[in-house]
C-alpha cells in the first residue's frame, strides 16, 4: 500500500513539473501529429487526420496547455482535459465566417398604357401594384421596381376607360384600355383604385377631365375643353372670362394654360362658341388648381396642362364637325408604322353676333353735386375667330418618342356705340397667337428616361381705341394705339431614376427667355431654373416633396420648397394635403392709357414681382359609385395687382376658400355637383359663391345632359371700373362706400344637351343640339367703361343669352 502511494505521488509531481516548466518548440514544415508527440504530456488525437497539418514554429510557451492552443488557433480542432490525458477531436462548433451581406436586387417593371382602338398613349393613368399607386407620365409611361420576380398582378386604370387586371412581367410591357364613353368622371381626392384614376397623379389640388365625354355635355361642340372646365369645383364661371383661366380667386394673368408644353396666352373667346384650343387635337386635360410639385412653375395660380393626341398610327382618319357658328376638319394619317402626322383647320363661317339692338342707357339718380350719373349701355361686338393646328409624332427604339406641334390662330373683335352728344366710341382689337413645341423622350434599359422640351410662344396684342366724351369732332390725337407682345421661348430637360424600391426621383433644369413690349416699352428676362423632386411609396402614405430654384439673370436666387401628401385612411377614405411657395415674373396689368379706357396688358413683373405660398388640405370618401369630396385651401400673395376704382393697387392678399363636391355614378348615369366659397380680403373684403350641378343620361343611342351654373359676390369679373373717385392708397374702401359695378348681379346659367350617335358601315356619325342660357338670365360679361366730369358710362357685352346651338360630325 505504502509502495502504491509512492508511485502515485511520483506520476503526480512529474506531471505538475512537467506543466509549470517553460516549454521552447523548435519544428519547421513538421506534421502536427509529430510536433503533438514531442510534448511532454498525454495526448489522444486522431494521427492521420492531423497529419495534414504542417506547423512552422519557434517559439517558448510557459505550459504545454498555452503550446496546444497555439498549435489549434484557426484550425477544425479541438483538446480537453480527461484524467490528466489530452483528447484532440474535430469541433462541432461551426466556425464564425465573416457576414457577407448581399444587397438587394431590384427588378424593374416599366411600360405604355395605350388606348385600344387608336393606339394613342394614355397620358397620367395609374398602376396599382403591391407597392402602392403608380401614374404614368405625359407619354403614358411607367416604371417602378420591386424585388419580386416573375409575374406580377397589376390593376391598370384611366379617366373614361375601363379598367384592367393584368400581369407585368420584369422589363418593358404594353397595357391596352378600351374607352367607356358615357363616364363623367372629373373630381379630386379618392380613395378606392377608380376613384384615385380621377385626380391625376394623386396630387392635392389637382383634378382630371375625361375629354372623352365632351360632346355629350351642353355648349358648342367647338369649345368643349371650355365647357368641361367651367364645370370642375374651383374653376370660375361667373362673368365667364375670355382670356383667363380663375381658379380659387387667382387674378389675371396668374394662371397658365399649355398645350403640348407650350404656353397659350390668351385668344378670347366670346360667348362659349369657339374656344381657344381644338377639341379634336386634345388627348388629356388636367388642371392643378394650387399645391402643385416643384417640376411645375411660372405661375402663382393654376396650371391647365393640355396634352395634344398622337394620332392612329394603324390606320387614317378624318373629322369633320359644322356647326351653326364654325366649321371644324380634322385629318390624321400614318406616314409608317412609327410616325404620324396629324392637322386641324377651324374657324368662324359668319360673324356669330348681330351688332345691332343696343340697349338705350339707363339714367341713374344723381345723389349730389360731386356725383356722376351712371348709364350701361349692353353691345353685341362683331368678332371672328380661326385657328390651325399641325403635329408631327414618332416613336423609336421601340420605347422613346418624339413629336413636333405647331399651332397658329387669330381674332378680331370690334364694337362702335355712338350716344348723340354725350359719347362716340370705336374700339377694335386683334389678337394673334403662335406657339410651338419639340419634344423626345428616352427611355433607358434600367426604367430611367430622360426627356428634353423646347418650345416657343408669342402673343401679339393690337387695340385701336376711340372715345370721344361730349359733342365735337374727334382728331388723331383721340385715337389710342396699344401694341402689346409677349414672347415665351425655353429649353426643359429632366431626368427621372429610382433609389431603391420606393424612391423615384426627378432632376430636371430650364431656360426660360421672356420678352414683353408695349408701344416703344421693351423689356426682356433670362431666367434659368433647377429643380429636384422625390415621389416616396410607403404602402398607405405617398409623398412628394421637392424644392425649385429660380435664377434670374442678374438677380439673386429664389429658392421655392414644395411639399404635398396622400394618406389611405380605409378603403373608402383618402386624405391629402400640400405646402410650397410660388413665384411669378411675367404677368397681366391693368394699364390706363387714358381717362376713360383700361387695358389688361402682358408685362414683365421688376423687383416687385408676384409670389404666393399655398396651403391646402383635403379628404375625399368613394365608395360604391358614390363620392363626396372636400377640399379647403389658404393662399398668401404678395405683389398682386388689382384695378378698383379706376385705380390699379399693388398690395399682398389672403385668399381663403373650399370646393365641396359630389358625384354619384347610376349604372351608365352620372349625376354630380358642387359648392365653392372664396375670400378675398383686400383691395375689398370679397365672398364669394358658385353652385353647379350637372348630369349624363346614356340611353345609347342617344345622350342627355344638363348643367346649371349659380355664382354671386364677384366684385372683379369685368375689365373696367367704377368711375367714381380714385380710393386712398391701399384700396381700401369706407364702410359708407357703394358700387355699381356688375358684380353686384348674380350670375345663373341652365343649359340642356342632346346627342344621337351612329354607324353606317365604317363612317361614324353624331348629330347634337343645346340650349345654353335657356331661361334667358341677362348675365354680363365684358365691362368697357368711360367717363366725363360729370357721368360715367359703362358699356357692357352680355354673357352667352338663350342660344341654340346644333352640330353635325362626320368621321371615317
Amino acid at each position: 500500500m505504502n509502495k502504491l502511494l509512492f508511485i502515485l505521488v511520483i506520476i503526480l509531481t512529474n506531471t505538475i513539473a512537467a506543466f509549470s516548466q517553460e516549454l521552447h518548440l523548435v519544428v519547421k514544415d513538421k506534421p502536427l501529429n509529430e510536433v503533438l508527440r514531442s510534448l511532454p504530456v498525454e495526448i489522444s488525437f486522431d494521427d492521420n487526420a492531423l497529419a495534414k497539418y504542417k506547423v512552422t514554429v519557434n517559439q517558448k510557451f510557459d505550459s504545454p496547455e498555452i503550446a496546444l492552443k497555439f498549435l489549434f488557433k484557426e484550425k477544425p480542432f479541438r483538446f480537453e482535459n480527461i484524467n490528466g490525458v489530452y483528447v484532440i477531436s474535430r469541433s462541432t462548433e461551426k466556425k464564425e465566417q465573416p457576414v457577407n451581406i448581399q444587397p438587394k436586387k431590384y427588378y424593374t417593371y416599366s411600360g405604355t398604357i395605350k388606348d385600344a382602338e387608336s393606339g394613342e398613349n394614355l397620358p397620367y393613368a395609374y398602376i396599382t401594384t403591391s407597392e402602392g399607386v403608380v401614374p404614368t407620365d405625359e407619354t403614358g409611361y411607367f416604371t417602378f421596381k420591386t424585388e419580386r420576380k416573375g409575374k406580377l398582378p397589376v390593376l391598370a386604370q384611366y379617366l373614361g376607360y375601363e379598367k384592367q387586371d393584368t400581369t407585368l412581367s420584369s422589363g418593358f410591357n404594353t397595357i391596352n384600355l378600351s374607352p367607356v364613353i358615357y363616364t363623367m368622371d372629373e373630381i379630386v381626392v379618392s380613395s378606392s383604385p377608380s376613384t384615385i384614376l380621377i385626380q391625376s397623379g394623386g396630387s392635392p389640388g389637382e383634378i382630371r377631365i375625361n375629354h372623352q365625354v365632351a360632346k355629350y355635355i351642353p355648349g358648342s361642340i367647338d369649345n368643349s375643353v371650355f365647357n368641361l372646365m367651367r364645370m370642375m369645383p374651383g374653376v370660375r364661371v361667373s362673368g365667364e372670362p375670355s382670356e383667363d383661366l380663375i381658379v380659387w380667386g387667382s387674378n389675371a394673368g396668374d394662371s397658365k394654360i399649355t398645350y403640348d408644353g407650350y404656353t397659350l396666352f390668351g385668344i378670347k373667346n366670346y360667348n362659349d362658341h369657339i374656344g381657344s384650343v381644338n377639341p379634336y387635337m386634345v388627348k388629356d386635360i388636367r388642371i392643378m388648381k394650387g399645391g402643385y410639385s416643384a417640376n411645375q412653375g411660372g405661375r402663382i395660380g393654376a396650371i391647365s396642362e393640355i396634352t395634344g393626341i398622337d394620332g392612329d398610327f394603324n390606320s387614317p382618319s378624318v373629322k369633320a364637325t359644322i356647326s351653326n357658328y364654325t366649321a371644324n376638319l380634322f385629318a390624321s394619317a400614318p406616314l409608317s408604322k412609327n410616325l404620324n402626322v396629324s392637322a386641324a383647320y377651324r374657324q368662324t363661317f359668319y360673324n356669330l353676333y348681330n351688332s345691332g339692338n343696343v340697349e338705350l342707357p339707363k339714367n341713374g339718380s344723381d345723389n349730389g353735386n360731386n356725383s356722376q350719373i351712371f348709364s350701361d349701355i349692353y353691345i353685341k361686338p362683331k368678332y371672328n375667330f380661326r385657328d390651325a393646328n399641325f403635329k408631327l409624332s414618332g416613336k423609336a427604339f421601340s420605347e422613346d418618342s418624339y413629336y413636333i406641334s405647331i399651332y397658329g390662330a387669330d381674332d378680331r373683335f370690334k364694337f362702335s356705340v355712338k350716344q348723340p352728344d354725350e359719347y362716340d366710341i370705336n374700339a377694335a382689337e386683334k389678337n394673334r397667337q403662335y406657339g410651338g413645341a419639340t419634344s423626345y423622350k428616352r427611355v433607358w434599359s434600367n426604367g430611367s428616361s430622360t426627356k428634353l422640351l423646347a418650345t416657343f410662344s408669342r402673343l401679339t396684342s393690337l387695340l385701336d381705341n376711340l372715345a370721344i366724351v361730349g359733342n365735337r369732332k374727334p382728331t388723331p390725337m383721340d385715337v389710342n394705339h396699344l401694341d402689346n407682345v409677349v414672347q415665351e421661348f425655353s429649353i426643359k430637360l429632366n431626368h427621372d431614376f429610382f433609389v431603391g424600391k420606393r424612391n423615384k426621383i426627378q432632376i430636371g433644369g430650364e431656360w426660360q427667355q421672356y420678352k414683353v413690349s408695349l408701344n416703344d416699352l421693351c423689356g426682356e428676362l433670362d431666367k434659368p431654373t433647377f429643380y429636384i423632386t422625390d415621389n416616396l411609396l410607403l404602402g398607405k402614405l405617398s409623398l412628394n416633396t421637392g424644392i425649385r430654384v429660380d435664377m434670374p439673370i442678374n438677380k439673386k436666387a429664389y429658392v421655392q420648397p414644395r411639399i404635398s401628401g396622400r394618406y389611405k385612411i380605409s378603403e373608402q377614405v383618402t386624405a391629402t394635403a400640400s405646402w410650397g411657395l410660388y413665384n411669378q415674373f411675367l404677368t397681366r396689368t391693368a394699364y390706363k392709357y387714358d381717362e376713360s379706357g383700361i387695358q389688361t396688358v402682358w408685362s414683365m413683373a421688376d423687383s416687385t414681382f408676384t409670389k404666393a405660398m399655398h396651403t391646402t388640405v383635403g379628404i375625399a370618401y368613394s365608395k360604391d359609385g358614390f363620392l363626396i369630396s372636400l377640399e379647403g385651401y389658404h393662399k398668401k400673395t404678395k405683389n398682386g395687382q388689382y384695378f378698383l376704382d379706376n385705380t390699379v393697387y399693388n398690395i399682398d392678399n389672403t385668399i381663403l376658400g373650399a370646393d365641396l363636391f359630389a358625384k354619384k355614378q347610376l349604372n351608365n348615369h352620372t349625376i354630380y355637383s358642387s359648392y365653392s366659397i372664396n375670400n378675398i380680403k383686400r383691395p375689398q373684403n370679397e365672398l364669394s359663391h358658385e353652385i353647379k350641378v350637372g348630369g349624363i343620361g346614356a340611353f345609347d343611342p342617344f345622350y342627355f345632359s344638363l348643367s346649371y351654373v349659380y355664382g354671386t359676390g364677384f366684385a372683379y369679373i369685368s375689365t373696367g371700373g367704377h368711375g367714381h373717385g380714385q380710393g386712398n392708397e391701399e384700396g381700401e374702401h369706407e364702410a359708407s362706400h357703394e358700387h355699381t359695378d356688375s358684380s353686384d348681379e348674380t350670375y345663373s346659367r341652365f343649359d340642356i344637351g342632346a346627342t344621337y350617335r351612329t354607324q353606317i358601315k365604317k363612317v361614324k356619325l353624331q348629330a347634337g343640339v343645346s340650349l345654353l342660357n335657356v331661361f334667358g338670365t341677362k348675365n354680363v360679361k365684358y365691362n368697357y367703361q368711360v367717363s366725363g366730369q360729370a357721368n360715367a358710362t359703362n358699356i357692357f357685352t352680355k354673357a352667352t343669352p338663350f342660344t341654340p346651338t346644333v352640330f353635325f360630325e362626320l368621321i371615317f
